[in-house]
């Protein structure tokens, strides 16, 4: 599945079928958030992330925060697999600003295994692997292409700096929009959204570990209660001892998928809101979501701001 789902990411990048998005963002939130992601994985090999922003970029810019999130958990999962007792850091650092146009210098790099010279050069080809003896991991080779396509279609640029027994530095550079005089248009948009008393039951259903920590905490942290079933037949059972407020719903999981888990509820005469969650883009999956009963979809790794209102929506309509 993972290589089918990159195959198809590159596809639609060839296809020109891939659209960034507009958001406004607080940069620093962002690659925290990424690195509390992250630090499970990074604990695996005994690595630290560290991040490191200029606080001369604006405390908010406007441009596609999910695709910039692709683009660094990308980067820092492949530093993470080759680095063992090591550091991966983030950096980002304002170049230069030009109109409303903040250039920004961001920074990967890791003290792992390396990559050899005759290699360095083809790392954003397709299907391009380097042996850098790590017995226990093989990934699609994609990666770092997806990387590359990403960041073209931001109009920016990337390189990549190694030396076998140091570590690796991948550099890319992005414009993004200052954000600074639409901060309080944002916030009036949003804060009321975020600020009500009333707390609501949200059942997450996912079978991934990791997915299932970092969901939970950042509801729990905006005063949501939560629920954990690790596939389609746990939620089943817990819908009918405990009433929810709104499903979370991840479609690819083992026993029984999303669009199954949600049809099933339907026809038990359920009308809670159900949310799906996927690594696909919405339009891939948005016919068979409709005719499963799911309410809306939001792609990983989603904006959260994003997921709460969309939540709330549609709660609102049921009450």
């Amino acid at each position: 599945m993972s290589l089918v789902n990159d195959i198809l990411k590159v596809y639609k990048f060839e296809e020109n079928k891939v659209e960034l998005e507009i958001n406004l963002f607080n940069l620093e939130d962002k690659l925290e958030t990424i690195k509390n992601t992250m630090d499970n994985i990074a604990l695996k090999y005994n690595n630290d992330i560290h991040i490191k922003v200029d606080k001369n970029i604006p405390e908010y810019i406007i441009g596609d925060s999910i695709r910039l999130s692709q683009i660094i958990i990308n980067l820092v999962s492949n530093s993470l697999k080759f680095t063992h007792n090591g550091k991966v850091t983030i950096e980002a650092k304002l170049e230069r600003m030009e109109n409303a146009l903040c250039y920004i210098k961001f920074k990967v790099k890791d003290t792992g295994s390396g990559i050899p010279k005759e290699y360095q050069s083809k790392v954003f080809e397709k299907f391009v692997q380097i042996d850098r003896k790590e017995d226990d991991y093989q990934g699609t080779g994609l990666g770092l292409t997806i990387v590359k396509k990403l960041i073209d279609l931001f109009k920016g640029d990337i390189k990549l700096e190694s030396e076998v027994g140091v570590g690796t530095t991948v550099t890319f550079n992005i414009p993004f929009e200052s954000g600074e005089n639409k901060v309080t248009e944002f916030v009036n948009n949003i804060e009321v959204d975020l600020s009500e008393a009333k707390t609501y039951k949200i059942l997450i259903v996912e079978d991934n570990k990791i997915n299932q920590i970092v969901t939970r905490k950042l509801l729990e942290n905006h005063k949501f209660t939560c629920e954990i079933a690790d596939d389609g037949f746990v939620a089943l059972e817990l819908l009918e001892k405990h009433t929810f407020d709104a499903i979370l719903m991840d479609i690819n999981m083992p026993k029984i998928n999303g669009f199954e888990t949600t049809k099933r509820i339907r026809e038990k005469g359920y009308t809670i809101p159900v949310i799906a969650v996927t690594a696909f883009e919405k339009e891939e999956v948005e016919a068979r979501a409709k005719v499963a009963g799911m309410d809306d979809i939001i792609a990983k790794p989603f904006d959260v701001r994003k997921l709460f209102q969309m939540i709330r929506s549609h709660i609102s309509t049921q009450e």
